[in-house]
């Protein structure tokens, strides 16, 4: 079990690691653009859906690193006066209903992208560029955060003393 749970984290941590990388191109294109309008007065059509595209890809594709790492937002002033059993099923039970969501998020956005996929969608905009790739990333994303959110309450009763680790989703 513990083999299939680092299988899992290392997987969300080198996809979370790539979709950092997807700034880079971000950046280099919004400065493609900045020169393209001001120093040329030739401002493009395509930079700012490229843009929210990665962009997208990045925000989506990040989820399963950042809840890896303890990153998403909780309200630990709840948690403060716990003792640190009480505080992990607290934690298990903020994963388990995370689960349920992930669960029903993976389900639309599969038959959103299922239909994107069949229809090659498009943006509507004078470029137009297809748009199937994201909303194909959609339940991907949540695939990868469910997966996540197991490990982490296997670990949480498996492997305590990972589950302690500060940058762990899961108080110990």
């Amino acid at each position: 079990m513990r083999q299939l749970c680092d299988a899992i984290d290392r997987l969300n941590d080198r996809v979370g690691r790539l979709a950092a990388l997807l700034i880079l191109p971000s950046l280099l294109i919004t400065m493609i653009e900045v020169v393209a309008r001001y120093a040329f007065n030739s401002p493009t059509v395509w930079v700012n859906e490229s843009v929210q595209i990665l962009f997208g890809f990045y925000f989506l594709l990040g989820g399963g690193y950042t809840l890896l790492h303890g990153g998403h937002v909780r309200v630990d002033l709840l948690l403060l006066g716990l003792k640190p059993r009480a505080r992990r099923r607290a934690d298990v039970i903020g994963l388990v209903v995370t689960i349920f969501y992930l669960a029903v998020l993976l389900w639309f956005t599969g038959e959103q992208a299922f239909d994107a996929i069949a229809s090659r969608e498009r943006a509507e905009s004078p470029w137009a560029p297809y748009i199937f790739p994201v909303l194909t990333a959609a339940p991907v994303a949540a695939a990868l955060m469910l997966l996540q959110a197991v490990s982490l309450i296997v670990r949480a009763y498996v492997d305590p003393a990972h589950a302690a680790k500060p940058d762990s989703g899961v108080v110990g």
